[in-house]
């Protein structure tokens, strides 16, 4: 029978009421109505910019990138529409009166309406961009009195652009379910939609995050994107406007110092373009990396051979024991604070510039890395983590750094060789002992030469160690973070057992770092913003062609591609923001990271600015580690200003090349 909106006093209700007419099921329509929009929003994007896609876009590729984009869609979908579903589902009877539903649905059309348009209107922008818009366009064009008048002109060549919004909007005014939910009896009335209520709002935040608590940490991000395409243009289908938008609140890049008014000036004191040398020798050696959870220069104690009066051991009998046969420098340091920085750093020498790369507005850059260049060289790359598969979006950075194969904890149960899901902590992921056994096994079957890395992951709150552990590495009193590096420690000796039995293992150079240091430090000298920044960078090469021991100098993470780079002879230009160490002279090697304030490495001083402009701090951290004697203006000759002037340059050259997409050498 038919059903029929009425209205009774100053309530809608229905006849012949039906579940079908329920409050939730009107919500879920009039979401999916705004769905279709958004897909009809993608089809004219893809259209309108088809030069760009053409030559690699198959039917199939846009079912795959649409499947992707529904996560995007469904984030800003639940974000622009949160007001209207609080206003839908509001647990009071009211809400069934003809002003309040007038309202709500008026807020639907106006909101969707506005999205809509922003996703039309960068359909057309986005052949100049060659991105989706973010916050920082407003910062762009901000004091540009013709915008109005572009504006203007490309609606008027792009008329059918409006015609086709309007059809939307109509057909979101036309299809819109009002709720008709009966109001009497009270009671029940109440308890069933305060009930709706709680059970919609969790699957809402989820909606807005893109993913579940269980499934990740923190939610998807524009580079996120990544995940779902061969090309990073692609990742403008991917996305959509509002999206990008609000995950770019806040986000608007910093005012940074501009000393250098050409090019040719800046370059002249720093260029991230590095240029093969004229005497290169070839080694395809095998290039493994291991990127250890909270690892701080701290607790290897065979870094710290002063601490205590000489009677420091550390947590690390293992790592002390690799050192000696090692390469490593006399300073190390991290270029973030937070392990979202650290891939990056490490596998694109990329710093932290204020905040994570990943979740900054040039997040979806054309950039280099050690994977995509190698791959020139014949590489096959990989890249391990035994969380989640979408744990803090390790997965999409890797393929947007060009890596060929992910391993998470998905893969490692699939591998009954291992203990599959026994071997989960019950927190994080798979335990690090069998996880890097794992991974050796899977280098075993990786075609040389290869680069793969692997981050750990025990080493992490809530500081647990297997249970036929617990007993072999127990809490020494000081905390509990201290096992579990202990651990870490032996899972890396476990490895490298297995791995000196495989036929690759003489082939290959093998790095030790951090992806940052630790807040749990127990010494003066870890104290403080430099020490908070210190992890080891160890390089072992067991063939002995590298020097081995300790060597003048500043190493960082982002270092660590260029060297790699540079040692295996790779004869293509490309973009790093670090340095090759092996053939830098050691007064020229420097650091840089940026947390709450940008600081500069360099000789025995450390330089901080404040509002990224202006020198604030100037520390010699060798003699002074907890940073009491501020030496700005005191120092002789033209220290000061020689540092001023280089680290004003790295920021300058960042932001630039950022801002122009100009981070990676075609």
């Amino acid at each position: 029978m038919k059903t029929t909106m009425y209205n009774s006093g100053n309530y809608y209700t229905r006849k012949n009421y039906r579940f079908i007419d329920s409050n939730p099921v009107g919500l879920i329509l009039n979401l999916l109505w705004v769905y279709i929009c958004y897909e009809v929003c993608r089809l004219c994007f893809l259209f309108e910019n088809w030069n760009l896609f053409s030559a690699n876009m198959s039917w199939s590729t846009f079912f795959h990138i649409t499947l992707g984009g529904f996560r995007f869609d469904t984030s800003a979908i639940f974000y622009t529409n949160a007001i209207v579903i609080l206003l839908y589902l509001f647990p009071l009877h009211f809400k069934e009166t003809r002003w309040f539903q007038m309202l709500t649905k008026w807020l639907y059309i106006i909101i969707n309406s506005i999205a809509i348009f922003a996703n039309l209107a960068d359909s057309v922008f986005f052949e100049f961009r060659k991105h989706r818009s973010s916050m920082a366009l407003f910062q762009e064009f901000q004091g540009d009195n013709n915008i109005g008048g572009i504006v203007g002109v490309e609606i008027a060549s792009h008329w059918y652009f409006v015609v086709i919004a309007a059809l939307m909007i109509f057909f979101l005014w036309k299809c819109y379910r009002f709720p008709g939910t009966p109001v009497k009896p009270r009671k029940r009335y109440y308890i069933t939609q305060i009930v709706t209520l709680l059970l919609i709002a969790p699957i809402a935040i989820c909606g807005m995050r893109g993913n579940t608590f269980m499934t990740a940490t923190r939610p998807i991000s524009v580079n996120y994107a990544h995940k779902f395409v061969t090309e990073p243009i692609q990742t403008g289908i991917v996305l959509n406007t509002p999206f990008s938008m609000i995950r770019t609140v806040n986000q608007i890049a910093v005012q940074t110092p501009r000393l250098f008014e050409s090019e040719e000036e800046l370059e002249a004191v720093y260029s991230p373009l590095h240029l093969p040398s004229d005497s290169l020798t070839l080694r395809k050696k095998n290039i493994v990396i291991f990127i250890v959870e909270s690892f701080a220069q701290e607790f290897v104690g065979a870094l710290n051979k002063d601490l205590d009066n000489g009677t420091y051991k550390g947590y690390t009998p293992f790592t002390d024991s690799l050192l000696q046969q090692s390469l490593y420098f006399d300073q190390t340091f991290a270029n973030g604070g937070f392990s979202i920085d650290a891939i990056p750093s490490v596998l694109a020498s990329i710093p932290r510039m204020d905040r994570p790369f990943v979740l900054s507005p040039h997040s979806l850059n054309h950039i280099n890395s050690l994977a995509s260049e190698l791959k020139n060289m014949g590489y096959s790359t990989a890249f391990f983590h035994g969380a989640d598969n979408e744990s803090l979006g390790f997965n999409a950075f890797v393929k947007q750094a060009g890596v060929e194969k992910y391993f998470g904890k998905n893969e490692f149960v699939a591998d009954s060789r291992f203990g599959g899901m026994k071997e989960f902590d019950g927190k994080w992921g798979i335990w690090d002992e069998p996880f890097l056994q794992f991974f050796c096994a899977e280098l075993s079957e990786l075609p040389q030469p290869f680069m793969a890395s692997v981050f750990t992951l025990s080493s992490h709150h809530p500081f647990a160690v297997p249970e036929k552990y617990k007993d072999v590495f127990v809490d020494e009193g000081l905390h509990k973070l201290h096992k579990c590096i202990r651990y870490a420690d032996y899972s890396i000796k476990r490895f490298f057992e297995s791995a000196r039995k495989q036929p690759w293992f003489d082939n290959t150079i093998f790095i030790i770092t951090a992806d940052h240091a630790s807040s749990k430090r127990t010494h003066d000298v870890y104290m403080g913003e430099v020490g908070g920044f210190r992890v080891p960078i160890i390089i072992y090469d067991p063939s002995g062609e590298l020097p081995r021991g300790r060597q003048p100098g500043i190493m960082q993470q982002m270092d660590i591609m260029p060297t790699m780079l540079n040692y295996v002879g790779y004869d293509r230009p490309y973009i790093a923001f670090g340095k090759d160490v092996l053939n830098t002279p050691a007064e020229e090697t420097w650091a840089f990271n940026w947390d709450f304030y940008p600081q500069f490495f360099k000789g025995d001083y450390v330089m901080r600015m404040e509002n990224g402009r202006d020198i604030s701090e100037i520390y010699n951290y060798r003699e002074d580690p907890l940073l009491k004697n501020n030496l700005k203006d005191k120092l002789p000759g033209n220290i000061q200003q020689d540092m001023y002037t280089e680290m004003c340059a790295i920021i300058q050259s960042y932001m630039d090349r950022m801002n122009a997409d100009n981070v990676s050498v075609k």
